[in-house]
C-alpha cells in the first residue's frame, strides 16, 4: 500500500454538495513513511499521500529539496492533473510541500495550488542572532520504535532522517510569494534529558516557528496542536489532529472562494 505513490488515502466525500471540495496531497515526513496520514479521520475531501520513492534506495537525493520536489510534482499531477490542490505535511512534509508549490507554478500551470497545511514544519533559517550560542545545547533525538517494527524498516527510516538533515542544512526556501498557508503548531517541547533541545523544538516559544525569519505574514492562520512534534499523530491526539487539518483545509477553501468572488 505505501509503495504506490500517488497513495490514495480517502477516498472523497460522500455528500454532493461536498463533491467539489479541494482534494488535499500530504508529503512525508522526514522518516519518508506516510502511515500516520492513514490513522487521520475523515477530511471531507479526497486525501492522496506521497511516501519517499527512494525509502529503500540507497540512492540520495543530490539536488535536495529541488530534486525531490520536481519529482513530487509529478505525483500530484497524477492525483489531481487540474484544477486547486492544497498541498500540505508534517515536519519536512510541511518545507517540501512549500516547494512543491514553487515547481508546480513554474512548470505545472494547469494546477492551481490553494494553499499549504504546514504541520509543524520548523523554518530551517537561522534567526540574525544566531541560534542563541553556547546557551543553546542541542540534543540528539532517540527514536522510541513500536515492537513490531521490522530491522530492515529501522534502517530505512534512519537513513532517510539523515539524508533528510542534510537537505534541509543545505536547502534555501523559494524566494517567490508562496500560496496561502496554514501552520499547526505543536504546544508542548519533546522532553530531553540535562535540560537539552531537540532541532525541531528551537522555534517552540516563538508562534510562527521561525518563518519570519524568511518571511513575515507568511501565514494566513495559526492553529495549536496537542502534544509535542514527534506525538502528534498518536491515538490519544489524532481527532483532534484530524479536526484541526480539517479546519485548516476549510479555511484555505473559504479564503479561495472569497478571492474568486472579489
Amino acid at each position: 500500500m505505501f509503495d504506490s505513490n500517488p497513495n490514495l488515502v480517502q477516498d472523497g466525500p460522500q455528500q454532493m454538495s461536498r463533491q467539489n471540495a479541494i482534494p488535499l496531497v500530504l508529503i512525508h515526513d522526514g522518516g519518508g513513511t506516510i502511515f500516520s496520514y492513514h490513522l487521520l479521520g475523515d477530511l471531507d475531501r479526497k486525501v492522496w499521500a506521497i511516501a519517499n520513492p527512494r525509502f529503500r534506495s540507497e540512492t540520495h537525493w543530490t539536488g535536495g529539496l529541488r530534486e525531490m520536489a520536481t519529482a513530487y510534482a509529478a505525483f500530484v499531477a497524477e492525483a489531481v492533473p487540474s484544477g486547486p490542490v492544497i498541498l500540505g505535511g508534517w515536519s519536512l512534509g510541511g518545507l517540501l510541500a512549500l516547494e512543491t508549490a514553487h515547481v508546480l507554478s513554474q512548470i505545472r500551470p494547469s494546477i492551481h495550488v490553494a494553499g499549504l497545511v504546514m504541520v509543524d514544519s520548523v523554518c530551517p533559517v537561522p534567526p540574525e542572532a544566531g541560534w542563541g550560542g553556547a546557551e543553546t545545547r542541542l540534543a540528539e533525538r532517540d527514536i522510541e520504535w513500536p515492537a513490531t517494527t521490522a530491522a530492515a524498516t529501522k534502517i530505512c527510516v534512519e537513513r532517510c532522517f539523515r539524508e533528510a538533515h542534510r537537505m534541509v542544512r543545505e536547502w534555501t526556501p523559494p524566494v517567490s510569494r508562496p500560496p496561502l498557508a496554514v501552520l499547526i503548531r505543536c504546544r508542548e517541547p519533546v522532553l530531553v534529558p540535562h535540560d537539552g533541545l531537540l532541532y525541531i523544538d528551537l522555534y517552540r516559544d516563538d508562534q510562527r516557528l521561525g518563518w519570519d525569519n524568511h518571511r513575515k505574514d507568511m501565514f494566513c492562520q495559526i492553529l495549536e496542536a496537542p502534544g509535542h512534534h514527534y506525538n502528534i499523530f498518536a491515538l490519544e491526539h489524532v481527532d483532534t489532529v484530524t479536526a484541526i487539518i480539517k479546519t485548516a483545509c476549510e479555511a484555505i477553501e473559504q479564503q479561495n472562494l472569497a478571492s474568486d468572488l472579489s
